[in-house]
């Protein structure tokens, strides 16, 4: 214990040293003194006079030299007395100099500076007279073992702390060079918006490696990272390679010493991009040069068969794609889908790169795996000036895909005039139609390009040509409401009366979907308002279903018939009773429509507005003279529907307008005896 305690003392008494050696002096006032205090008082009259704090200690000993004493205040409370034959000994209470003293170590006893804080009680190893004497004579019989022992401690203890302090700066030398490199290649991912983050994947050096590329030319730094054993094919999680990287951003002389150190040209990341793709994609030239130079594979495709033309033709990079093409890269290449590059430079609108595929044999009629031509394509996307390259170059113009659809049908979809027009010029079949029927124009009235309608019927497009399912380009206008379509298709012959398989009329539809405007048309142009479809459904029954009031007063205003009946006898009184739209049935009424007029199983309306639970109907219905108790075919009066749905407020107000409880159907039933067996019903669960 007592060999730990003097271990302490000389590890605190090395740092008080090292400070002291960092200034010229002393760091606090040391003033000489002939005597030291030889009593507790004079103690604490020195050390008041000295403005000793609670936190330092008031000292007095023989300078190093032994030459004449000193004393100051220090805030280390443990002291050091120098090796010499006389030290400092301390015997009742005072401090005097010994001859024959050995080195030893004492500490010093903090005096109170204030009489509330006495002085405390510390242990103190004392040299006495007899002691030091006795030291001398074992030191004549024998070695000091003990001096030996803790000198060997002492060299121990500052070889481990040397160490220490030699790992610890190693430590912070490289924290410092891992903390320079992680901002450097933070500010690589900063611009890197659509690569995977790498940092938790690759050592230092390869980190290193990627934030050297942050900067135009630094070779040198990159080569001494390569030499030390830097990984030059490493990816991240990805599989984006070093190599991808400054291929990205263009580093020429970074990329040349990578691929001379052994980079892998053709390493693919996991979606299988090249390093060839991105540089194709970022559009640096001289680094496609550098690969091409490197023997990289050309048409190396990624996962989804896209090779590096492909993606040269879609980011429109001229210069690219002649270099590409000069390397033997195949022209009619296609990937997964079927989509060649010519097909992508069609899409994307690059006019020189297709010039530049056709010159070096592209085919221009090779279609994708839906039969989808370039001049599709090119037709889809409105890109006119392409289309004429196209058919310069013989594209075939009537050239269909799978589904019948014409390049021609896919200009009229999207309403590109001019390209309907060149494809016109160069023999565009205008009435060809597809797989269901449909023609071009079909396709112009469906979407409502009125000025390509008026190319089509210019160029002889045939005005009632239907589809399939019998639909007119005047049904298809007047479903969608394009009034100035079906303005168009009327003036130019249209047969407003035409209907579909089903037998609805364009005025039909128009009505289901409310266009007013539409029917308007339509009515103004001779259509027939009474004209049923095969189930005798007339347009003022699909209006009352719908809920149209406003179309329902037009019908009415151009004479439609108001009691005009489908195949079952329901007439459109019935239907608006149906759905419960009771201005639409007041506008029937006021219109003379037969409030008890039956259906062929001789249900009244008034019947269907008890069974759908529309109370206000029945109201209005009663109101303008139903029969309350007209009964149908099997004798169900509307009493006896509403008692079997418990509709318990149209059963009241039924009876307050005289419906009669008693009126049985065929099989004897009775609505009294109906609502008593109900009754009981609900009175027997109760129990």
């Amino acid at each position: 214990m007592e060999l730990l305690s003097s271990l302490l003392v000389f590890l605190t008494s090395c740092l008080l040293f090292h400070d002291c050696r960092k200034l010229d002096g002393y760091k606090f006032p040391v003033y000489t003194t002939e005597s030291c205090p030889e009593s507790e008082i004079e103690w604490n009259k020195k050390s008041s006079a000295f403005n000793c704090s609670k936190e330092s200690s008031y000292a007095c000993f023989p300078n190093n030299e032994t030459t004449e004493l000193i004393e100051f205040c220090y805030p280390l409370r443990i002291i050091i007395i120098p090796y010499d034959p006389s030290c400092v000994s301390l015997g009742d209470g005072c401090f005097v100099a010994e001859p024959f003293c050995k080195r030893k170590w004492i500490k010093s006893i903090r005096p109170a500076t204030h009489p509330s804080h006495p002085p405390t009680k510390e242990t103190v190893l004392i040299n006495t007279k007899k002691n030091a004497e006795k030291d001398v004579n074992l030191n004549g019989e024998q070695p000091d073992w003990t001096l030996i022992t803790t000198s060997c401690v002492y060299l121990i203890v500052v070889s481990v702390i040397v160490i220490i302090l030699y790992i610890r700066k190693k430590r912070t030398s490289v924290r410092r060079d891992i903390e320079s490199v992680g901002m450097l290649f933070l500010q690589v991912e900063e611009e890197d918006t659509e690569g995977t983050s790498v940092r938790r994947d690759i050592g230092l050096q390869s980190v290193t490696m990627l934030s050297r590329l942050k900067e135009e030319e630094n070779t040198e730094a990159l080569q001494k990272l390569l030499d030390s054993g830097g990984n030059v094919n490493l990816c991240d999680k990805a599989g984006v390679s070093i190599l991808h990287k400054a291929c990205k951003m263009g580093r020429y002389h970074t990329l040349q010493l990578l691929l001379e150190n052994g980079a892998d040209v053709d390493l693919c990341d996991k979606a299988g991009v090249s390093p060839l793709h991105t540089a194709c994609q970022y559009g640096h030239d001289s680094i496609v040069q550098l690969l091409l130079n490197n023997r990289a594979d050309v048409n190396l495709c990624d996962k989804a068969g896209v090779s590096p033309l492909h993606t040269a033709c879609q980011y429109g990079h001229d210069s690219i794609v002649q270099l590409l093409l000069n390397n033997r890269a195949d022209v009619n290449l296609c990937y997964k889908a079927g989509v060649s590059p010519l097909h992508t430079a069609c899409q994307y609108g690059h006019d020189s790169i297709v010039q530049l595929l056709l010159n070096n044999r592209a085919d221009v009629n090779l279609c994708d795996k839906a039969g989808v031509s370039p001049l599709h394509t090119a037709c889809q996307y409105g890109h006119d000036s392409i289309v004429q390259l196209l058919l310069n170059n013989r594209a075939d113009v009537n050239l269909c895909y799978k589904a019948g659809v014409s390049p021609l049908h896919t200009a009229c979809q999207y309403g590109f005039d001019r390209i309907v027009q060149l494809l016109l010029n160069n023999r565009a079949d205008v009435n060809l139609c597809d797989k269901r029927g449909g023609s071009p124009l079909n396709r112009a009235c469906q979407n409502g390009h009125d000025s390509t309608v008026q190319l089509l019927l210019n160029n002889g497009a045939d005005v009632n040509l239907c589809d399939k399912r019998v639909v007119s380009p005047l049904y298809k206008a007047c479903y969608n409401g394009h009034d100035g379509t079906v303005k168009l298709l009327m003036d130019n012959g249209a047969d407003v009366n035409l209907c579909d398989e089903t037998g609805v009329s364009p005025l039909n539809r128009a009505c289901q979907y409310g266009r007013y405007s539409t029917v308007s048309l339509l009515l103004n142009n001779e259509a027939d308002v009474n004209l049923c479809d095969e189930t005798g459904v007339s347009p003022l029954h699909t209006t009352c279903q719908y809920g149209h009031d406003s179309i329902v007063q037009l019908l009415l205003n151009n004479r439609a018939d108001v009691n005009l009946c489908d195949k079952t006898g329901v007439s459109p009184l019935h239907t608006a009773c149906q759905y419960g739209h009771d201005s639409i049935v007041q506008l029937l009424l006021n219109n003379r429509a037969d409030v008890n007029l039956c259906d062929k199983t001789g249900v009244s309306p008034l019947h269907t507005a008890c069974q759908y639970e529309h109370e206000s109907t029945v109201r209005l219905l009663l109101n303008n003279g139903a029969d309350v108790n007209l009964c149908d075919k099997t004798g169900v009066s509307p009493l006896y529907r509403a008692c079997q749905n418990e509709y318990g407020r149209i059963v009241q107000l039924l009876l307050d307008n005289g419906a009669d409880i008693n009126l049985c159907t065929e099989n004897g039933d009775s609505p009294f005896f109906f609502a008593s067996q109900k009754s009981h019903e609900r009175f027997s669960k109760s129990y």
